[in-house]
């Protein structure tokens, strides 16, 4: 089972077609989810029937900010969506060829300093509801060690500590990383900052 997690920052660029037409041909994955697709229900439609997914789901944004798309195709595995939230959507996997299932969460987790406890205690009793393997991925906003980040202000403490709050809450563990360590970039006040932002977590039953 192959799945992709993007935070595209906007799912209106021109270029997506063309990108997600690349992924589909060399990776070829069963599920794409797609991040801050800052698209209304007006053109969702018009722009997912070219991507070359048969099923999606999708959460609109709210003030421009935000969006879910997720796609998929049934030849390898079967998708439900349990459950959709602003920033949270959850579903159930079956992997036909195993005959087995987990859930599966996309996220993304506020920038804000101020919503970011509510949504990792929230996040918490989700994990106290979940009784399968449990995939968590998306755009955590957050940083494991000083190692994931280059440039910018120097890390607080806070700023690791949620994440790895989680990870020992849920008994989760960061997924490993092949190829580029890095795979965020953004001029900040005239430098250029490289996060390792969009990661999976993994339960300890998967």
């Amino acid at each position: 089972m192959k799945i992709i997690c993007w935070n595209n920052q906007g799912a209106k660029k021109s270029q997506l077609r063309h990108e997600v037409g690349f992924i589909n041909r060399t990776i070829k994955p069963d599920i794409l989810i797609l991040l801050e697709t800052l698209v209304n229900y007006q053109n969702t439609d018009l722009i997912i029937k070219q991507l070359g997914y048969s099923y999606y789901s999708t959460i609109p944004p709210i003030n421009h900010m935000g969006g879910f798309w997720l796609l998929w195709n049934d030849k390898n595995v079967e998708v439900s969506i349990i459950g959709k939230e602003t920033r949270i959507m959850n579903c159930l996997v079956l992997h036909k060829l195993m005959a087995k299932d987990c859930l599966i969460s996309a996220l993304y987790v506020p920038a804000w300093e101020s919503q970011k406890d509510d949504f990792w205690q929230h996040l918490k009793q989700l994990h106290n509801s979940v009784d399968k393997p449990w995939c968590i991925m998306g755009d955590f906003n957050e940083i494991l060690n000083a190692s994931k980040k280059i440039g910018g202000i120097p890390l607080s403490p806070i700023k690791v500590q949620r994440l790895n709050d989680f990870l020992h809450y849920s008994n989760s563990h960061d997924a490993t990383m092949q190829r580029r360590l890095l795979t965020w970039k953004k001029l900040l006040s005239s430098q250029l900052v490289y996060e390792k932002l969009d990661r999976v977590l993994f339960g300890d039953d998967c």
